[in-house]
């Protein structure tokens, strides 16, 4: 049942009592501490997924027809209805109405308990999600849970059936030895405005009317497109060659600039400022919202504290808000496009053009906007007229019935109604402009009065996000601290009472030209370098492969500096510092479009089942957060219920790393994705340019730091370079260490095993730890292709004698990676499984010393050989 609560009092946060499991962020990398304070701790580089689009959206209600029948018997089912059900079971997925999910009316009714469970993905399959994510070598896993999910059924009352069912997920991501971070997930604001995020009662509290805000041009939203068109205008129609069945690209991108969000972003951050007739049960909107939103979370902390083993032995930190947007704050002028809506896609209202299609005015001359393979274009200009001249505002008696529904209740001030109780816009009320003759009062309204300019992110986002963490850690002390700041901006200086040891930068970064054109260009931009003035768009632009993986890798590098520069997170207050840098979402879509032969230029639909171009795309971005970069970051997309004909459920995105569909219709493999009967059917079954992003990478050092790394996609070379300290200051003896006579003698301190000798003094063997992908490195059961024999530096690896998988069980080879060394200036490397340990001595009495590693695939300079074998082992794999 939901609960419903108050939101507390604020209170001083207790202080962490970091134990063994707890990663510290005291350096530029998670550090995780040794058995023992005089020990050097483990430097950890995380890597994994984004759990998942559909965490956006709740289940479809069992009462529904099609439901019912599909799940009464599922072990009788064909292929064709499993591969229904599988789509029932997605939920709301963003291009179902009303008709097909009651869209609108579950959410005006407030949902239902434990509306969000099943999201991710049902408790009955995570584990062999988790097993498979395990098996990809990923440690870390984003979890993303909107508000929406906590706190649907109105002020207070929370899904407590949701967050039970959270809590037995998270106990399995510990138990598979996962890293979590919860994600306060929103996009564009709310799914009511085509993204996720904030209840339904949000959007009525702040005065919109969500059943109007698509026909008003307010968001362009996915559920209403075929069926309410836009604007209901002919001209939009003819703009889109007489068709609305098809959902534009990214379309949903541009609701940031459109009215809903933009007015809900600046309520949420800055109502006090810009709109103080706006209160609410006696206080700013702003504040109200922003206490609901704190204490939603808040509880949701204290119900994983209070439930035990979820907090620090498997959540280890807390996001803020995800990709937050400043809405109108700053804006200099409402009757022009501001910077930030530099992308037009669909009708592209300005802001004062929005106003008026808020009121429900006709207006005209509004740009249609496109981006196409050679970027941003204008299609002309076309009128909309929202039907029946309706608003996007709730009318005064829509107002009043909210207030009952929901049980809060509006200040006088709040009273922006015309003589009929309609047109209640709240800036119009702030005399921010004239509905009467639809001009701009005051272009620079949303500039401080009191500054030269209003700084978003110092003046209001920092303000929250500074309680937010707070609150969080009145349940959760130890949290990390996972800083997101808007898209490609720079956060603030963050106080040392704040970061206590314990934060970590978590920006996001895709190569927009991709994501936006779906297809590799033989260009690209420094998009970082172009938002924060380093460079202008003539020296931004790279021709050439080389040029631009170099420039991917240097706006990385610009993001991850905002980690250890005196103006970002690490500040000045104590001369600076450094912090980790965990890049939360990256990825590219799997849909790109062919490429024609001139210029590259995209055209016609994807072809499925050929991810080459795709799979160039994702290495190129990766490889971007290797080198001296060396960056942790979970990958925007596991979506296990992704399909070929609506992607990841959400807006047409489509870059999960899993698919169904990847199976042919005609086969029952889909069985083995749930139920993988060998490491081959794990691993491969159902995915997706597998070779780009299952890739090599150092998971732990000890005793050192990774100076740079690279992969080669095409021939499996791999090299590190890590810089080994020396090992003064341990205190061996004060910690009762006797060393011993002779060499490879192994003792213990504070119960953790290390080898030491006696060779030139004394040593302690540190290691790294690496993955390495049988995708890659498995062992070829054709050895003609080179005899091991006749080369010393061949290593097969041994079997994972946890796991005792097959790679095939049909033919029960065991799974080795087998490569060949190319160079290891110091120590040995040993394999088991997919994971390998280069252990080296850790030398007292010396300085900083590199040490190099170089590995390849054995068996060639490419992929011919042991990766023609692979694919003819999954092609046969059903036989």
């Amino acid at each position: 049942m939901a609960s419903s609560a108050p939101a507390p009092a604020p209170a001083p946060a207790p202080k962490p009592n970091p134990g063994p499991n707890h990663l510290s962020t005291s350096h530029a990398y998670f550090l995780r501490p040794s058995s023992s304070p005089t020990l050097p701790p483990t430097a950890l580089l995380l890597r994994g997924v984004n759990l998942s689009s559909t965490s956006k959206y709740p289940t479809l209600p069992d009462s529904l027809s099609r439901y019912s029948t599909l799940v009464s018997d599922p072990s009788s089912l064909t292929r064709s209805q499993r591969d229904d059900l599988r789509r029932v079971l997605a939920g709301q997925e963003s291009h179902l109405g009303e008709e097909q999910s009651r869209w609108w009316s579950e959410a005006e009714e407030g949902g239902r308990d434990g509306w969000f469970s099943g999201r991710p993905f049902p408790e009955e399959e995570a584990d062999v999600h988790l097993r498979r994510l395990k098996a990809w070598g990923f440690t870390t896993i984003r979890y993303l849970v909107t508000w929406e999910a906590l706190e649907h059924a109105g002020p207070g009352k929370y899904d407590d059936a949701y967050i039970d069912y959270t809590i037995r997920i998270l106990r399995k991501c510990r138990d598979h030895g996962f890293r979590v971070f919860i994600s306060p997930h929103q996009d564009t604001w709310s799914r009511f405005t085509s993204g996720s995020g904030a209840p339904y009662w949000v959007l009525q509290a702040v005065g919109l009317h969500p059943r109007r805000i698509h026909q008003t041009g307010s968001a362009v939203v996915h559920q209403c497109w075929a069926t309410e068109g836009y604007g209901g205008e002919e001209g939009v129609k003819a703009a889109l060659n007489g068709t609305l069945d098809e959902w534009p690209d990214m379309i949903w991108n541009t609701n940031l600039n459109r009215l809903a969000a933009r007015h809900c972003f600046t309520m949420f951050y800055a109502s006090e400022t810009f709109a103080p007739k706006c209160i609410i049960d006696g206080v700013p909107v702003g504040k109200w919202l922003r206490d609901h939103f704190n204490a939603a979370y808040g509880h949701l902390a204290d119900c994983f504290r209070d439930a035990g083993g979820v907090l620090d032995d498997c959540v280890i930190g807390w996001d803020s808000m995800n990709e937050p947007h400043e809405g109108f704050v700053g804006m200099p002028d409402l009757t022009t496009f501001p910077k930030s809506q530099s992308f037009k896609k669909g009708p592209s209202p300005t802001p004062i053009q929005g106003f008026r299609l808020g009121i429900g005015q006709t207006v005209d001359d509004i740009e249609y906007g496109d981006f196409t393979s050679t970027g941003q274009k204008s299609k002309g200009k076309v009128t909309l007229t929202p039907p029946g001249g309706k608003g996007v505002w709730l009318s005064r008696k829509e107002a009043r019935e909210a207030e009952e529904r929901w049980g809060w209740k509006w200040g006088d001030e709040w009273d922006f109604w015309n003589e009929d109780g309609e047109a209640g816009c709240v800036w119009a009320g702030h005399a921010v402009w004239d509905p009467k003759t639809g001009s701009v009062l005051s272009k620079q309204y949303f500039q401080r009065p009191d500054k030269e300019n209003a700084a978003f992110i110092e003046d209001f986002w920092k303000n929250h996000y500074t309680s937010f963490i707070g609150r969080i850690r009145e349940a959760h002390p130890n949290a990390i601290s996972f800083v997101n700041p808007p898209i490609f901006e720079s956060p603030p200086d963050i106080s040392e009472e704040v970061k206590r040891g314990r934060i970590a930068l978590s920006s996001h970064f895709y190569d927009g030209l991709t994501m936006l054109g779906k297809r590799r260009h033989k260009f690209n931009a420094d998009a970082v370098g172009m938002q924060r003035g380093i460079t202008n768009i003539f020296s931004a632009i790279k021709f050439g492969t080389k040029s631009i993986r170099s420039t991917l890798r240097d706006e990385l590098g610009e993001l991850k500096s905002d980690a250890h520069d005196g103006d970002g997170i690490a500040g000045e207050e104590s001369g600076g510092g450094e912090y980790p840098t965990l890049i939360g979402e990256i990825g590219t879509p799997w849909d790109m479009k062919p490429a024609s032969k001139l210029f590259g230029l995209a055209k016609g639909k994807p072809e499925r089942k050929d991810y080459r171009e795709p799979a160039k795309a994702m290495d190129e971005v990766l490889n971007a957060c290797d080198g001296h970069n060396a960056l942790s970051y979970t990958l925007w997309v596991y979506e296990p219920l992704n399909t070929h004909a609506h992607g990841d459920g959400w807006n047409g995105e489509d870059l999960s790393l899993l698919s169904f569909d990847e199976i042919p219709p005609e086969s029952n493999d889909d069985l083995l994705i749930s139920n993988p009967r060998d490491l081959l059917s794990l691993i491969r079954l159902g995915s997706r340019g597998i070779e780009s992003w299952c890739r090599p990478y150092p998971a732990e050092i000890v005793g050192g730091q990774v100076v740079k790394f690279r992969f080669g996609m095409k021939d499996g070379e791999f090299g590190l370079t890590l810089r080994i300290g020396g090992v003064e200051g341990l205190g061996l003896e004060e910690e009762g260490m006797s060393i011993p006579a002779g060499d490879g003698s192994r003792q213990e301190a504070n119960g953790q095993d290390i080898s030491i000798s006696q060779t030139e003094g004394r040593v302690i063997e540190g290691h790294t730890l690496i993955y390495l992908p049988y995708v890659h490195y498995l062992q070829n059961s054709d050895q003609k292709v080179k005899s091991p024999k006749s080369n010393s530096r061949y290593l097969l690896g041994e079997p994972d004698s946890k796991d005792g998988l097959d790679w095939d069980q049909r033919i029960g080879m065991p799974a080795r990676v087998e490569v060949e060394l190319e160079e290891m200036s110091e120590g040995r490397l040993e394999i088991e499984g997919q994971w390998g340990r280069w252990i080296y001595p850790l030398r007292s009495g010396e300085g900083g010393r590199d040490l190099r590693l170089v590995l390849r695939r054995w068996g060639g300079d490419d992929q011919s050989g042991d990766m023609s074998n692979r694919k003819s082992q999954e092609a046969d794999i059903s036989r």
